[in-house]
């Protein structure tokens, strides 16, 4: 009998895992629709922005560092203590800094996100528990470093079932309070599920020691932390405030359609881009040459564009029904977003699937400059087109501005995909 190999049982737990986030999502989804509406639905985006903004920086932007550097010290003592001594000591102080921060600012943070509501407590208590957030990043990381996948599936699938779980039981008893306070206390609540997989290498904490702090490490660290934090940090901060120019401009129940949108725009882009972590990174890290890498772009237009195409195509005729059911008829009115979110989309998987070379090569300082031309492209064309059009005016930048990041990406790899053409045709 034929043994399925060790890689295959990962990718088949994967998609189980990414199925599963997926049902958990929507019925997330479904309960915040039905209990909050569209005005709650912006709120709990704000929020989840803000999250994504404050893990960033607490935890250094150092998820790739711990990952590269717990790998490549695993057999050596001396440079895993140098290693775990630096990451623990410069995430503790990043983070008790970020906590201090977040606390003394949380009535004019709650002003941002929640205008004339006041969920303040909410915000001081992440404050609290942010140290519990972090360290579950950094054992996930561990974890990936380790090339224990089947831990850290099994810890994500724990997490979209406990987020639907918790998330049920508080919104319907303290409504909009609850959602918030279901999203900070379930990253508090997985770092046990994570220190229980991990427990094979809890000797690794015994090695830190202030003493044995590494100046060169750190440095090490800078060099990532510099490439994620721009990234990770500036588009939450985009997203946000396209969402408040939203409720500025127009209300927060709009708001709510556009979040809704980009909600059903992330769970059909999920398989894609799970595919593009899954399979073309690692070939395109393989990859010796300018020939292989078009090669492999090629073959991904032609086996897999086809298919999201149809998909896209489903989801803009079946986009009043799917509607009704992640959301409710409250939200019928979004409807009229749907074309251009998903012209972007297309244009948006086209790109990113060339733009992986940036991440397969370790090309940081193009990585950089592209997604920061991403960034302030999506936010000043919604802002502005909001003021034109209204809320259709956010979908008309996103699509506008991913065409754009299309052609500035193919420009950038002419050599590859345009002068070619040119040289046969002469």
């Amino acid at each position: 009998m034929v043994q399925s190999s060790p890689l295959l049982k990962v990718t088949s737990f994967n998609s189980l895992s990414v199925i599963i986030k997926m049902i958990t999502g929507l019925g997330v989804s479904k309960l915040s629709a039905y209990f909050l509406g569209p005005q709650g639905f912006a709120l709990i985006g704000n929020f989840r922005n803000f999250l994504n903004i404050a893990h960033n920086f607490s935890a250094g932007g150092l998820e790739r560092a711990v990952v590269k550097y717990g790998a490549e010290s695993e057999n050596e003592q001396e440079k895993q203590k140098a290693f775990i001594s630096s990451l623990l000591g410069m995430g503790l102080l990043v983070c008790l800094i970020v906590g201090i921060l977040i606390f003394s600012f949380s009535t004019y943070i709650n002003r941002i996100l929640f205008y004339e509501r006041n969920f303040t407590q909410v915000i001081q208590i992440l404050a609290f528990i942010l140290p519990l957030h972090v360290l579950n990043i950094y054992i996930i990381a561990l974890l990936k470093a380790f090339e224990e996948f089947q831990k850290i599936i099994r810890v994500h699938i724990i997490g979209h079932v406990l987020n639907l779980v918790v998330f049920a039981l508080l919104v319907y008893n303290f409504d909009l309070k609850g959602a918030l306070i279901t999203l900070i206390i379930i990253p508090s609540a997985l770092v046990f599920f994570s220190l229980y997989y991990f427990k094979a290498y809890w000797s690794i904490f015994s090695l830190f020691d202030w003493k044995a702090f590494d100046s060169k490490m750190l440095k090490n660290f800078g060099h990532y932390a510099l490439m994620t934090l721009i990234s990770s940090v500036s588009f939450p901060l985009v997203f946000l405030g396209i969402r408040n120019s939203i409720i500025t401009e127009l209300s927060e129940e709009a708001a709510g359609f556009w979040e809704a949108v980009n909600r059903i725009a992330t769970y059909y882009l999920m398989f894609v881009l799970s595919m593009l972590n899954l399979f073309i990174l690692p070939k395109l890290v393989k990859a010796k040459n300018n020939i292989e890498f078009k090669s492999i772009v090629f073959a991904f237009y032609k086996q897999i564009i086809p298919l999201y195409v149809i998909g896209l195509i489903l989801v803009y005729f079946i986009r009043e029904p799917l509607l009704l059911l992640v959301y409710t008829d409250e939200f019928l009115p979004a409807e009229n977003l749907f074309l251009y979110q998903i012209l972007g989309d297309f244009f948006r998987i086209i790109t990113l699937v060339m733009v992986y070379q940036f991440h397969a090569k370790r090309m940081t300082i193009s990585f950089i400059l592209t997604d920061l031309f991403l960034a302030v492209s999506l936010y000043f064309s919604a802002t502005m087109l909001i003021g034109k059009f209204g809320l259709e005016g956010a979908v008309i930048g996103h699509f506008i501005t991913y065409v754009a990041y299309f052609l500035l990406i193919l420009i950038y790899f002419r050599k590859v995909f345009i002068y070619p053409y040119f040289k046969l045709n002469k």
